[in-house]
């Protein structure tokens, strides 16, 4: 069993490169042109405080929209078009089959991250690229977690993972110093506002607050676990 998985990291390194790297290397040069196109029109990018700003802005935007990209059916496609019927024909773990599929998506991620801040050190500002690389991992496997559970139990799990994300969001921006039971609603949401946060620190300093560090992958992790015990439990159809 574990012969063939190995067998299907080629075909999943592949895969990758042809159905995502691509989509996501145009939206992040896309995402780069607009922000810092005005603003090196304006010949502000000599400015060490304007190009942080502009810097913060790019990661942040392309690090969350590359994840969600990266991440969008990651289980889910194979249930919708078919294509389990194929992948499992040989004994094959399914579990193990989609966490290294997940470990594959991390690297590809990380791999296109490091390109478009290669871009951006060139044509914007020379840049140090592994402080942005780190919040660039950080987001994604933040969020893998919960989009792998989310993937694993509905067909159509873009639109669902969205709406945890983003009604999480709001919710801690409404109601972040409040007490009771909307304090316990915002403990169980996941911690997107520790991303936020975490951001400056890790630009400017290199380091993240441990304890945010813990929250953000330890509530992934939970998910991730329960989504390899769905994939374990549950008939793949």
């Amino acid at each position: 069993m574990q012969t063939n998985l190995a067998r299907y990291l080629l075909w999943q390194f592949r895969d990758f490169a042809r159905d995502r790297a691509l989509s996501l290397l145009i939206v992040g040069i896309l995402i780069g042109l607009t922000i810092v196109g005005p603003v090196r029109g304006l010949g502000m990018l000599g400015n060490n405080s304007v190009m942080m700003t502009i810097l913060a802005t790019v990661v942040t935007q392309v690090s969350y929209i590359a994840s969600f990209i990266t991440l969008n059916g990651i289980i889910s496609t194979d249930r919708k078009q078919g294509y389990y019927r194929f992948l499992f024909s040989k004994p094959v773990s399914i579990p193990a089959y989609y966490a290294q599929l997940l470990i594959v998506y991390f690297v590809g991620y990380m791999l296109v991250c490091a390109m478009l801040l290669g871009l951006f050190s060139i044509f914007a500002a020379p840049i140090s690229l592994w402080r942005p690389l780190a919040f660039c991992g950080l987001v994604f496997l933040s969020v893998a977690g919960i989009a792998f559970l989310v993937s694993s139990l509905f067909r159509h799990d873009w639109p669902i993972l969205a709406g945890i994300l983003l009604g999480s969001a709001i919710l801690q921006g409404w109601w972040g110093g409040s007490e009771g039971w909307k304090r316990m609603v915002l403990a169980i949401l996941p911690p997107v506002n520790r991303l936020r946060d975490s951001l400056p620190t890790i630009l400017t300093e290199g380091r993240v607050d441990a304890n945010s560090l813990i929250w953000l992958l330890g509530y992934s992790a939970i998910w991730f676990a329960a989504g390899m015990l769905i994939l374990r439990r549950r008939p793949f159809d």
